[in-house]
């Protein structure tokens, strides 16, 4: 089961590829699939209903940020007449490949962490990256 056609627009670099190592922003489609054992007293793996709120409350964590990863905060200076949010991840890089694997991480723990998520994120409309989780 699974439910597409999510957006974030948020921005972040990648150091690791000296061409995107300037801030740049996406906006990212972000589809999820569920799969588990259907539960027999409510007929459902998950409720559709559930599962939009819960990929909802947890993209809004993401929206309209700057995605940094923890090692980098201690260096990092933006002043300017208007707010910066920031998205801090424990991971090396704030790549698509990171970004869809905290995701999975988080909607997994978020539904109970008894069923696998796959998350598919494109970055752009002609790349994209699948992660499942655990």
């Amino acid at each position: 089961m699974g439910v597409e056609g999510y957006t974030i627009d948020s921005a972040h670099y990648t150091l690791s590829s000296p061409a995107d190592s300037q801030i740049h922003g996406h906006t990212y489609v972000v589809s999820v699939e569920v799969e588990g054992d259907v539960d027999e007293s409510t007929g459902f793996v998950v409720n559709f209903e559930e599962l939009r709120r819960v990929i909802s409350e947890t993209l809004r964590a993401w929206d309209h940020k700057l995605i940094v990863p923890r090692k980098d905060l201690q260096s990092l200076e933006i002043r300017g007449p208007f707010r910066v949010e920031i998205k801090v991840i424990d991971a090396p890089f704030p790549t698509a490949e990171y970004i869809s694997t905290m995701l999975a991480q988080e909607l997994y723990s978020k539904l109970g962490g008894s069923k696998i998520v796959r998350v598919k994120i494109y970055e752009g409309k002609e790349q994209y990256v699948v992660v499942e989780y655990p």
